[in-house]
């Protein structure tokens, strides 16, 4: 019996040393930043520089609430650009049309000449498109803007949108900015 008191004092010891150890780190680690995969989900990232967007993120639609319209804007100013899709001209039913989405970029920054500019479209009900992807052959680039061409046929009249996801880049003396924006663009066909 006296060797099992013993035997139990001592873990009794060794157990409290491992408890006080424990404690004693805890208040080292509350200075420590947690790995990223610890991180929790209501810390936001820090957004890069140059990409603050003007349009808030829309939240997504819950599974029996179908999208009503695809999400984007028809226009995006930031510190070192503009974006803008708009119309060109009056579109007709069975007649061509274009839209034109224009960057401009602004001082110190530059459109960047190199990078190989694309407007995804997503398929629309009643607009029939030339192409689903606008490709760097078609965008006109100058110092400060690009402009790229977004043709497409109306085949009835009567409200459609025109949707998709722009790539470009501008930059400046330091660093090129690499962007993504979805663009929406609602028009009226006769």
């Amino acid at each position: 019996m006296a060797r099992s008191l013993s035997v139990s004092r001592s873990l009794s010891v060794h157990g409290s040393a491992l408890v006080l150890l424990a404690l004693a780190a805890i208040p080292a680690c509350k200075n420590q930043t947690p790995p990223a995969a610890e991180a929790t989900a209501a810390e936001p990232p820090p957004p890069a520089p140059g990409t603050a967007a003007v349009a808030p993120a829309a939240p997504a639609p819950s599974p029996a609430e179908p999208s009503a319209a695809p999400a984007g804007a028809s226009k995006y100013s930031e510190a070192p650009f503009d974006v803008v899709i708009q119309p060109k001209g009056a579109y007709t039913s069975g007649k061509a049309g274009e839209a034109e989405i224009v960057i401009s970029a602004k001082p110190p920054f530059h459109a960047n000449d190199k990078y190989p500019y694309k407007f995804k479209l997503n398929e629309s009900a009643g607009l029939k498109f030339a192409n689903l992807v606008v490709e760097k052959d078609a965008v006109k680039v100058e110092k400060m803007s690009a402009t790229l061409p977004v043709a497409f046929t109306p085949e009835g009249a009567g409200k459609h949108t025109v949707s998709g996801k722009l790539f470009f880049s501008v930059c400046n003396e330091d660093q090129c900015l690499v962007e993504k924006r979805d663009l929406t663009l609602d028009i009226d066909a006769k």
